[in-house]
């Protein structure tokens, strides 16, 4: 169905006096017909270039010079006219934003099937079927895809290109800001699709739950060149054995990993299912009391609070409120994290702690103060904010000049000001493109560059809504590293997040929120083992808690993470066998 022959695409230099830029190099691939490849790598490997090469946009759209050959349901993307196969191949972009453009939801569903020369009386139909599909079914089909959380407009682009129809479809990391429910709910539904109408998947991914649950076949890309190809068990394993840092292993290869330089045992497992399958045969001793009793990601002592609210209620015009009198108090110097399903309300919670969003009722203080009587100016001074979509926050001119913005602002110094935009350079490994400008740059370097922009702040509280969607493993770990240190120094971190992993591994406390009300509040061993209120939240625990849960055995863990879950099966193992 899809056929790669010797695919090159290289771009012209941003800068002038530089290289031109080689984004696939040579690269040979084939799909067939009801199969799912998926493609990794780590960023800027070319595997968005990939979709829209396949897709028929690069370089018509993009610019660029492409060579090789591209067939789709043996058509020839490149000579076709834009839109000629609009009826073959569906593209559900990395950025979902950028694809959504019309006035309410219908609309942008309708669009597609308007061109293609469906019949009115049939488009209802249709979009109630797509938007059920992808799990939508109760979105009112009056609201604007701009006013939607970032989870709902990814399915809702899913939704506009699955009502096409099409042969083959190309998805451009799908998981992206999803729920963990909301994951699972598209998986389903494209098992479902390629079992009732042979669709073909071409789909570039980080998530390697997505790809074990969908591929057949997943081809690791690095810098444009295909270096490794497999069926994703047998990938995933020598990717764990080389020990990469920038390509995302599922957690039971970390869990893995641990068995096997401890012990020397050999296990190629991808859920926390199979883990505890393998495992199961292993006589356990009994509760290990140090184990037992250890803390998990404990709290600090109570300090003076950081972030009040108090009644918090919110309605956009014209619909229900998101939010119902939300009460909560997050101390200074605090690590929480902020989940819940797509939709929830938190990315609207969060914008009233920047005066984004004011409320209808109740009230919010921070650091001490009415946040009502500040502007957003004013408010910035004291809260880091990061967007869903960093786009949405990038203006200046170049990189530099962006992380500088900020700062500059606060009255730094000169010396001073240049010292911290070449700290927050190397920090987040933006020095090659300072001179770059951020409109330019893939999602994950403007993610990034964003991210930078707020670090060179050193605002004492950081409001961050998905800041690790899009990156790879690489990327992931510098955020991460990089809120540890700051939480390690003071500054209240809220982290709106849907990676139970992330969440489970810094989190001091843990907040649910479920159609706008609180679902659940503690610390993560606390909340995790509520598995009915995370189901309703549309919420996963992590690899350690469903390992335990697997062998009933929540004794096991040392602390939340695979590697945890691995020591704890390893110290239950070598007591029983001493016994």
């Amino acid at each position: 169905m899809i056929d790669i022959r010797d695919l090159t695409v290289s771009f012209p230099p941003i800068l002038p006096g530089r290289a031109r830029k080689t984004a696939l190099s040579g690269l040979s691939l084939s799909v067939g017909a009801g199969q799912c490849v998926a493609v990794t790598g780590s960023n800027g490997c070319g595997k968005s270039t990939l979709c829209l090469a396949v897709s028929g946009l690069a370089p018509r759209l993009t610019g660029g010079r492409l060579n090789g050959h591209i067939l789709v349901a043996g058509r020839d993307v490149q000579q076709e006219k834009p839109g000629a196969l609009a009826d073959v191949i569906g593209l559900v972009m990395q950025g979902p934003a950028g694809q959504l453009f019309n006035p309410t939801v219908a609309d942008e569903i309708a669009w597609g099937l308007e061109n293609l020369g469906v019949e009115p009386s049939a488009m209802d139909e249709r979009i109630a079927k797509v938007l059920t599909l992808v799990g939508l079914e109760s979105l009112s089909w009056d609201r604007a895809p701009q006013s939607l959380s970032g989870g709902e407009q990814k399915r809702l682009a899913l939704a506009s290109a699955l009502a096409l129809r099409p042969a083959v479809l190309i998805l451009d990391e799908p998981s992206g800001g999803l729920a963990p429910a909301a994951r699972t709910e598209m998986i389903n539904v494209l098992q479902r699709l390629r079992r009732e109408t042979s669709l073909t998947l071409l789909l570039t991914e980080s998530d390697p739950a997505i790809i074990a649950a969908l591929a057949d076949e997943v081809i690791v890309l690095h810098e444009g060149q295909q270096i490794e190809a497999g069926h994703p068990r047998a990938v995933y394993l020598s990717l764990s054995q080389k020990g990469t840092s920038e390509i995302a292993i599922p957690p039971s290869s970390h869990f893995a990993h641990v068995l096997r330089a401890e012990r020397q045992m050999n296990l190629s497992v991808l859920t926390a299912h199979e883990a505890a399958a393998a495992l199961k045969s292993f006589p356990l001793n009994g509760i290990h009391p140090q184990t037992a009793s250890s803390p998990v990601n404990s709290a600090p002592p109570p300090a003076p609070p950081a972030i009040e609210i108090a009644g918090l209620t919110h309605a956009y015009p014209g619909q229900p409120p998101v939010l119902h009198g939300i009460d909560l108090t997050i101390p200074q110097g605090q690590f929480v994290a902020l989940t819940g399903d797509n939709g929830a309300g938190k990315t609207t919670l969060a914008r009233h702690l920047i005066g984004l969003l004011r409320p209808v009722e109740g009230g919010v203080r921070i650091m001490g103060k009415n946040a009502s009587n500040q502007s957003i100016g004013q408010l910035a001074r004291q809260v880091g904010f990061a967007f869903q979509s960093p786009e949405l926050q990038i203006f200046n001119p170049t990189v530099r000049e962006e992380i500088a913005f900020g700062p500059k602002n606060l009255g730094l110094a000169p010396n001073a000001l240049h010292q911290r935009v070449e700290e927050m350079l190397a920090r987040f490994d933006l020095t090659s493109l300072a001179d770059h400008p951020p409109a330019a740059l893939s999602l994950s370097a403007r993610r990034l560059v964003a991210l930078a922009s707020i670090a060179a702040m050193h605002t004492p509280i950081l409001v961050l809504d998905e800041p690790t969607v899009g990156l790879d493993a690489h990327g992931q770990a510098q955020v991460i590293n990089w809120l540890r240190e700051r939480n390690q120094d003071g500054a209240t971190i809220l982290l709106i997040t849907h990676d139970m992993e992330i969440v489970a591994s810094v989190a001091q406390r843990v907040l649910v929120l479920t159609h706008g009300r609180w679902a659940a509040d503690g610390t993560p061993a606390e909340v995790f083992h509520h598995l009915e209120v995370l189901r309703e939240a549309g919420l996963e625990p992590p690899f350690a808690i469903q390992f335990a849960g697997q062998l009933a055995r929540p004794d096991l863990l040392v602390d939340l993470t695979p590697e945890g879950a691995a020591r704890g099966w390893l110290e239950h193992t070598a007591g029983a066998h001493r016994q």
